[in-house]
């Protein structure tokens, strides 16, 4: 018999066959799929890349290969405290099959936290762990760690973030943008200030290990400008943050005759650009602001 002719005159029966034989291997894929495996192993990642604890509310999991976390948190190892580093209401991580299949697992990731949104892609090579995300709106004055600062920090913040893992150290830059900001409870040599506004903060951040550098953050209202440098040093075992902060800043007539008490006792920083410096240097939570 003709192969040709036996074809077209069954090609009905060989399509039905062939799908019925393609349903019943993605059926059988899916059932006997290692979801629980690669749940663990996504979060080992994470929490190895991080150092830190993960916990989660609850989580399923999302056709054809994807999961959805919420009320997930990140705790730093070895915390005195309960403060979560980060709290995210809803996580998804939606892996393409291919990426499985090749080894070289990478998922696009998308999550609402503090009032905004974050996408970004996760890869977990075995030697190139990266986390590339962008977000935008995040509400700093409802991120727990912020809140125990003695100072009340308000405003929404956009940007984005690349973070490697090399050699087991994570390693990073941060952009971003705050806009509509305030700075509250603010005190400089045991005298409380008023709150400031501050109408746009922004610069870049890099992450090195245990240490956080705040490059050249500038900010600026209708009466202030400065900018932030300095670096921020994590202690795992110690469960503390040790800031170590320079800001350098110039005011306008009415700030000048609002604080001028203030002021005049910081006269001897001012150079000749008419610019103060302030330093922060201690203990996250108790910090001590100097000159």
């Amino acid at each position: 018999m003709n192969p040709l002719r036996f074809i077209r005159k069954n090609i009905k029966a060989i399509a039905g066959y062939f799908l019925f034989c393609l349903a019943a291997f993605i059926l059988f894929f899916y059932i006997l799929f290692p979801r629980e495996e690669i749940k663990a192993r996504i979060i080992y990642e994470i929490e190895k890349g991080t150092s830190t604890e993960i916990r989660t509310v609850a989580d399923r999991w999302i056709f054809p290969i994807g999961l959805k976390f919420t009320g997930m948190e990140f705790k730093k190892k070895g915390a005195i405290d309960n403060l979560p580093l980060l709290r995210i209401d809803r996580l998804s991580l939606d892996m393409p099959l291919k990426s499985i299949i090749s080894l070289s697992p990478l998922s696009n990731l998308s999550a609402d936290l503090y009032g905004g949104t974050l996408k970004g892609t996760l890869t977990m090579r075995i030697n190139n762990r990266i986390l590339q995300v962008n977000w935008a709106n995040i509400d700093v004055s409802r991120i727990e760690r912020l809140k125990a600062v003695p100072v009340i920090i308000a405003g929404k913040v956009s940007g984005d973030m690349v973070l490697r893992l090399v050699e087991k150290k994570p390693e990073g830059q941060i952009r971003l943008l705050m806009k509509d900001g305030n700075l509250g409870k603010l005190q400089v040599m045991g005298f409380a200030l008023p709150d400031i506004p501050v109408d746009e903060l922004h610069g870049v951040i890099d992450i090195k290990e245990n240490t956080i550098s705040l490059n050249d953050l500038r900010f600026k209202n209708n009466d202030l400008k400065g900018s932030i440098k300095g670096d921020i040093r994590l202690a795992p075992a110690a469960g503390q943050e040790i800031l170590d902060i320079s800001i350098r800043f110039a005011v306008g007539e009415k700030m000048r005759s609002q604080y001028q008490g203030i002021l005049s006792l910081i006269s001897h920083t001012k150079d000749r650009d008419g610019y103060y410096t302030l330093h922060i240097k201690g203990d996250f939570k108790k910090p001590a602001v100097g000159m």
